[in-house]
């Protein structure tokens, strides 16, 4: 039976795998086998991270996609840089390239949320479906600081006796 865990689960396994392949042929001594399918360099990198965040989308569902975008930017950084100590040439254009790829995928994911939102509450303006989404509505709770209870204070009333007010005993039979 085909249930959300098994997609989730099935999508990890598979950005694994690409994550592994994808660094094996950027890494490895395979320059220029992006042009036996046709590839230029920098169409293959954007491919290759757009489609690395595409899976991670799926694979990570309760991240943020900015987290992950921002991950995958990294990780080609971190392939770029390692290319200079593999005996490869880094180059700053194929980290763009790898932006690229990764700006359409995460800029595809933004219009659809839109989308579900004008789907939703398209007769509200844009301010006001800000207000109402769940992501946004949290506010931080601000620490307020109390002066400490003095002696007068304490004097008061007790526990007790604010319980008695609350609960009086002549509501019992």
């Amino acid at each position: 039976m085909l249930t959300p865990n098994l997609v989730v689960n099935a999508a990890r396994a598979v950005l694994v795998l690409g994550a592994l392949t994808a660094a094996t042929l950027m890494l490895g001594p395979f320059q220029g086998l992006e042009r036996m399918v046709g590839l230029d360099d920098k169409t293959a990198h954007a491919i290759a991270f757009g489609g690395l965040v595409a899976i991670s989308f799926i694979a990570f569902p309760r991240m943020r996609r900015s987290d992950l975008a921002i991950a995958a930017l990294l990780l080609g950084g971190g392939v770029e840089a390692a290319q200079l100590f593999g005996g490869r040439t880094a180059s700053l254009t194929d980290w763009m390239a790898d932006g690229a790829g990764i700006g359409v995928v995460y800029g595809a994911s933004i219009l659809e949320g839109l989308r579900k939102m004008a789907r939703e509450h398209g007769e509200l303006s844009f301010s006001a479906i800000a207000q109402i989404d769940r992501r946004r509505s949290r506010k931080r709770v601000r620490a307020t600081f109390a002066p400490a209870p003095t002696a007068a204070d304490e004097t008061k009333e007790t526990f007790a006796e604010r319980a008695a007010r609350k609960f009086p005993a002549s509501t019992r039979p």
